[in-house]
């Protein structure tokens, strides 16, 4: 008997019941203060009701979480209720940080943390250091030193207390009721009511384990082998008369439209205002996917960007489509891409390779005396004026496309050096105007080098946002799942000084750009695919879809001033009348006709769908 209590190394620890209950209950109460904190800062107007309704799944949750480890160290004995009794140990630290972590990252962005999030983070952690740095704070690190004492040290300390109060064998009766709770807890917890968001009432771990199930059953099935597979090679551009015409793309990011700004005190974007009168542009301007890698393959290459967070743009040989830099090439084009954030990030020069760019410049390479830091991406825009001056010298007696990414207008809204004008009250959205204002301000300095360097004439512009930006308009903030018009509707416009200003009826976005400027050119463009009527055609665009960067989050679709949001089963979709309604304030879903409803989620459900498919089919050919 002795021999064999020696050879089993894992002994029952003392105190166990004590420390159970010391370790588990804390975290569950963590998770219900911390979901009380999300409501008071993004519903600071809800009642016990409404209150209730959101944290319920978290307190059911917490309970679950309680009962579930201690019904597992209860019907165990020895040594599985050991390793039961350290696993419970494991798995709260993990739940804790990832609460602390989600609520950090919710209370930023408006959005959960998902697991594409975290696998990005993961694999991409060297770019996003700066990112994640800006965002580290006192109450971050207290709450996560917090967690680990909760785990590591409150039960050592408090379970012999705790211990001598508690009945050391319940009754079998206790056991039956417990069970019986933690099956009700369960359910419970997976409710959220049909009027709010599923993503912000359900309990944050128990939404991450849901996440995948959700995300498969999103959309309609479909597959690689029903696509068309593309077949870029059959592009290109033809029909040429006269002299050829250079073109100018500038992307500003994080630049949403400044008809969806509320009480300005003065103008914030008075030169794209003074532009838009002289150019071709539509009424209501939408980016495709609200995030800049998926923007710029919008913008340059005329098709939707990949639907993923996989950044798979960079990829070699990814893009099904010849994209405008490829097919100008091609027509004895120069072409170049400069920008004024780090190459690094979500590896930009693979990207604009990958767009048909032959020359590509980043911050990294430009001289940085005299320029202020704009945020932890990049200096202010200002920085590229001397290198493209530098590059237009070599190349202007020739053909050119010379496209520029500007940074100032993204997080963090840091920009120093100027003096700050007063936009609005908010501070963060104050700075975040600021920045927009010193973008506008540069386009008008790259329009004013190109008229001293006599370019002007002979050069198209296009001024197109990536994305827009949200600060907290419908509890979101940030660009990626932002799919109201603070964080999709953008400027646009196509400034040719050889032609008369027009606006055309209807919105119309990104995709537009590669048909627009083609024709402007003077080129037809000959191809088996297919794209959005341009601009100057007088076809009308038809509906429109925008869709989250999170997969099965959220999408939009535009028809006329009519938009639906849908939701995904999150909660319930949404109905706005744009056009006179542009900050989404009156949802029109219970007047609006069912057939309708029901065709445009088809349509921008098979979109979705028809646009993995086809990058499916042509990457896998």
């Amino acid at each position: 008997m002795n021999s064999e209590r020696t050879a089993d190394p894992i002994r029952t620890p003392r105190n166990l019941w004590g420390r159970l209950i010391v370790l588990l209950c804390p975290a569950a109460v963590l998770g219900v203060a911390l979901k009380l904190l999300r409501i008071r800062e993004f519903f600071p107007t809800a009642g016990w009701e409404e209150t209730a309704s959101k944290v319920s799944s978290d307190i059911a949750f917490g309970g679950a979480w309680v009962l579930v480890w201690t019904l597992g160290c209860l019907v165990t004995r020895r040594r599985l209720r050991t390793i039961i009794f350290y696993a419970a140990h494991l798995a709260t630290l993990l739940v804790g940080l990832f609460a602390v972590i989600n609520h950090e990252y919710v209370m930023t962005t408006g959005s959960p943390l998902t697991w594409p999030t975290l696998v990005d983070a993961a694999q991409r952690h060297d770019e996003l250091a700066a990112v994640i740095d800006s965002q580290i704070d006192d109450s971050l690190i207290g709450l996560l030193i917090a967690v680990g004492v909760g785990v590591v040290v409150l039960p050592l300390i408090l379970g012999p207390f705790l211990s001598r109060l508690l009945r050391p064998n319940p009754r079998t009766r206790v056991k039956t009721v417990s069970v019986v709770g933690l099956v009700v807890l369960l359910i419970a917890s997976g409710w959220s009511a049909p009027n709010a968001s599923a993503a912000f009432s359900l309990a944050p771990a128990l939404r991450l384990a849901m996440a995948p199930v959700r995300a498969a059953t999103a959309y309609p099935r479909g597959s690689a082998a029903d696509a068309v597979t593309p077949t870029p090679e059959t592009t290109r551009l033809v029909g040429h008369d006269g002299a050829f015409r250079n073109v100018v793309v500038i992307t500003l990011e994080s630049q949403r439209s400044a008809a969806t700004l509320q009480d300005v005190k003065q103008p914030v974007t008075p030169v794209i205002d003074e532009l838009m009168k002289t150019s071709i542009r539509p009424e209501r301007g939408y980016s495709v996917l609200p995030h800049t890698s998926k923007a710029l393959t919008a913008i340059h290459c005329g098709i939707a960007p990949p639907p993923d967070s996989d950044n798979s743009e960079a990829d070699p040989d990814s893009l099904p489509a010849k994209c405008l830099p490829t097919l100008l090439a091609e027509q004895g084009y120069a072409t170049s891409f400069f920008q004024s954030a780090i190459e690094k990030f979500e590896r930009r020069r693979d990207t604009a390779s990958n767009l048909g760019f032959q020359d590509f410049m980043a911050v990294d390479q430009m001289q940085s005396s005299g320029f202020q830091r704009a945020n932890y991406f990049g200096y202010e825009d200002d920085i590229m004026l001397a290198p493209e001056r530098n590059w237009l010298e070599d190349n202007g007696d020739k053909p050119f496309m010379l496209s520029m990414l500007t940074v100032t207008g993204h997080h963090d809204y840091t920009l120093q050096g100027y003096p700050r004008i007063d936009f609005v009250e908010d501070p963060v959205l104050n700075n975040y105007l600021n920045g927009i204002h010193y973008q506008d301000r540069f386009v008008g300095k790259v329009i004013d080098l190109f008229k001293e360097l006599g370019l002007y004439e002979n050069t198209v512009f296009v001024v197109v946002g990536d994305h827009g930006e949200g600060f907290g308009e419908h509890q979101i903030f940030q660009h990626d799942d932002t799919i109201y018009e603070e964080g999709i509707r953008i400027p646009f416009l196509i400034h040719d000084p050889q032609r008369a200003g027009e606006l055309v009826d209807g919105p119309a976005n990104q995709l537009t750009v590669l048909p627009t400027v083609v024709d402007l050119l003077g080129f037809e463009l000959e191809t088996d695919a297919t794209y959005r009527p341009s601009l100057v055609s007088g076809e009308p665009q038809g509906p429109l879809v925008a869709t989250c960067y999170a997969r099965g989050k959220c999408t939009a679709i535009i028809d006329g001033d009519m938009k639906l949001i849908h939701h995904f089963g999150d909660r319930r979709d949404e109905v706005f009348n744009v056009a006179i309604d542009p900050h989404e304030t009156t949802d029109l879903i219970g007047q609006t006709d069912q057939a309708w409803l029901t065709e445009m989620r088809g349509t921008a459900l098979r979109w979705y769908v028809n646009t993995e498919n086809s990058y499916a089919a042509f990457r896998h050919r």
